[in-house]
C-alpha cells in the first residue's frame, strides 16, 4: 500500500510537470489532489481543513469532468 505522503508529493510533482507543458486544468486538478490530501493530515486538529479539503477534491472533480468533456465531446 503506497503511503499518503508519497501520494501527496506525487501530485504536486505532477501538476508541476503539467504545468510546464501547458496543460493548466490537469495541474488544477493534480494540485487540487494534492491539497486535499494535505488538508486531511490537518483535519485532525481544526475542522475547517475538512472543509478546504472538500472544496480542494471538487476542484479535482470539476477537472476531471472539464478534461472529459473537452476530450470525448
Amino acid at each position: 500500500m503506497v503511503s499518503r505522503p508519497i501520494v501527496i508529493v506525487l501530485a504536486f510533482g505532477a501538476a508541476a510537470y503539467r504545468v510546464s507543458g501547458g496543460a493548466f486544468v490537469e495541474a488544477a486538478g493534480l494540485a487540487g489532489l494534492g491539497g486535499g490530501l494535505l488538508a486531511l493530515r490537518f483535519a485532525a486538529e481544526r475542522q475547517t481543513y475538512r472543509r478546504l479539503a472538500y472544496l480542494l477534491f471538487a476542484v479535482t472533480a470539476a477537472s476531471i469532468a472539464w478534461v472529459f468533456v473537452r476530450d470525448y465531446a
